[in-house]
């Protein structure tokens, strides 16, 4: 276990991280975990059927505690993941997820100033061209939550960097919907949180830079895009968008995301079809197999 640097008195915190074939990540991701500035009191690493060397190197880190979950998805390695856990937050980040030094630090913070925050979501600076770490931009991310959170409004977290209390996460364990084919894991789960009146806040000090493959792969655009619909569609029906707790957006913030939408919609059209044959090489040469590729 980590040696936290939190006293006795201050919140505890466990990060999750579900993987499923991330040998080329985790050891990045967890060397990031050991220099925070406040250390967490566990990390959850949840295996998914790994069939790389990933479990392998979480392993070598004394602090891994690692969990198996053999049904196949992120929803239900993250539900795994999330019900493993005793301590008072839980820290939600994937294995691409590198770090802010001051991310945990920054996280309990909110949670102990606020008493009724029950979840929290932060910023991610993702690479802009495939195979290059540098130039990085907040773009695609402010992009993906003012187009969200236009389309549910109301906030929602994003599942590279995001946290909840555990008492929230309890209240909806049993009506999350744990397949991906039907939402957004994060999404679904901030929902449900937000519907029965959780507060839920986007605090852009909470930082990770990633790859910006997710943003920029034509399948996994597409198939993010029809999951949104079908997550909203699922919660039309749920009762969770009409819900009297439900904390909505107004008007003219929603504007602004319903204008970018198309406006940067359009560009990320052609932008990930230009880039797409470029992403689908590198992914075949370095046999990249993850979630919903």
């Amino acid at each position: 276990m980590l040696t936290s640097s939190m006293t006795a008195n201050k919140l505890t915190l466990s990060i999750v991280i579900p993987v499923y074939n991330e040998a080329r990540n985790i050891g990045a991701c967890l060397d990031k975990i050991a220099a925070q500035t406040v250390l967490p009191d566990e990390v959850v690493v949840v295996d998914n059927n790994c069939t790389d060397d990933t479990i392998e190197i979480a392993k070598k880190y004394p602090f891994v505690r690692v969990v198996q979950e053999t049904r196949q998805g992120r929803g239900w390695a993250r539900t795994a993941g999330f019900n493993a856990v005793k301590n008072d937050i839980i820290g939600r980040i994937d294995a691409d997820s590198r770090l802010d030094k001051r991310w945990v630090e920054q996280v309990v913070s909110d949670f102990s100033d606020d008493q009724v925050l029950a979840g929290v979501t932060g910023m991610g600076k993702t690479s802009f061209l495939p195979g290059l770490n540098i130039p990085k931009t907040t773009l695609f991310t402010r992009s993906y939550y003012w187009f969200v959170h236009a389309g549910f409004r109301t906030i929602t977290m994003w599942g590279s960097t995001m946290a909840i209390r555990l008492d929230a996460w309890k209240s909806v364990a049993d009506r999350v919907c744990n397949d991906d084919r039907i939402v957004h894991e994060d999404q679904d789960v901030s929902l449900l949180i937000a519907a029965q009146g959780g507060k839920i806040i986007q605090d852009n000090r909470i930082k990770i830079s990633t790859s910006g493959q997710r943003f920029r792969y034509l399948p996994k655009v597409i198939q993010y895009a029809n999951l949104f619909e079908s997550t909203r569609d699922l919660h039309r029906k749920n009762g969770s968008l009409e819900s009297q707790k439900l904390s909505k957006l107004g008007f003219w913030p929603t504007r602004v995301g319903w204008v970018w939408s198309v406006l940067f919609g359009s560009f990320m059209l052609i932008y990930v079809s230009v880039l797409f044959p470029v992403d689908f090489v590198i992914a075949k040469i370095f046999r990249i197999k993850r979630w919903l590729d």
